[in-house]
């Protein structure tokens, strides 16, 4: 019988593949552009696509959940919180201008390589939805409890300059609240699965990190 998690599973790496296929296309026409700018957004792109792969890869290796958010809104919110600035990447024209790229190719380096970083810790536990797998709270999760998100959204910021305008502002602002809200979800569930992250939630900032919590566990 398949469960809830295998379909999820399935579903979400058919949209990775989606997105990432249609991402390697808009990579070869941008390619086939001749000026310094394009050749930058060329990285940009490619970063994005590394960092979808990375997801991907994460959500075929996770371990089974221990629980699970009920309900469709916590599903639409993590859906996309992950995935609207994506889409919205390859949508929308990146800026023709050698400056802004490379302001973007360094934000999105920084939150790719932060995020590699992150999930090392994370693991097996890793999950697009809001699921509970295993509390993990070492590490980076010492000094946040949600230091993926932090650096996700470093990520972000580079992807939003890469293909700044109006419409790119305002989704990437949409794109932070669908994601500070998937936390309060997940915090929801790995309350309720883990008594232990009562005391972790006492004593670790949720994104912005003390003095205090800089001393790593």
């Amino acid at each position: 019988m398949l469960t809830e998690d295998f379909i999820g599973r399935v579903v979400i790496v058919l949209v990775v593949t989606v997105l990432t296929t249609f991402g390697a296309i808009h990579l070869f026409v941008t390619f086939q552009q001749e000026t310094s700018a394009s050749s930058l957004a060329v990285v940009t792109r490619t970063g994005t696509i590394a960092f979808m792969v990375l997801q991907l890869v994460m959500t075929v290796w996770r371990l089974p959940p221990k629980g699970t958010a009920r309900g469709i809104e916590s599903r639409v919110t993590s859906v996309a919180g992950t995935f609207l600035i994506l889409v919205a990447a390859f949508l929308i024209p990146a800026v023709d201008s050698e400056t802004v790229q490379v302001t973007a190719l360094c934000l999105i380096f920084v939150g790719t390589v932060s995020s590699f970083f992150c999930l090392y810790w994370l693991g097996r536990s890793f999950s697009i939805m809001a699921t509970a797998r295993k509390l993990v709270t070492s590490g980076p999760y010492s000094i946040v409890r949600h230091p993926l998100y932090v650096c996700e959204a470093i990520f972000v910021s580079g992807v939003i300059i890469s293909h700044f305008s109006a419409l790119m502002v305002a989704l990437g602002v949409l794109q932070f609240l669908l994601q500070y809200r998937r936390a309060k979800n997940e915090e929801a569930i790995l309350r309720q699965t883990f008594p232990e992250y009562h005391a972790y939630e006492r004593t670790t900032p949720m994104l912005i990190p003390s003095l205090s919590s800089l001393d790593w566990r």
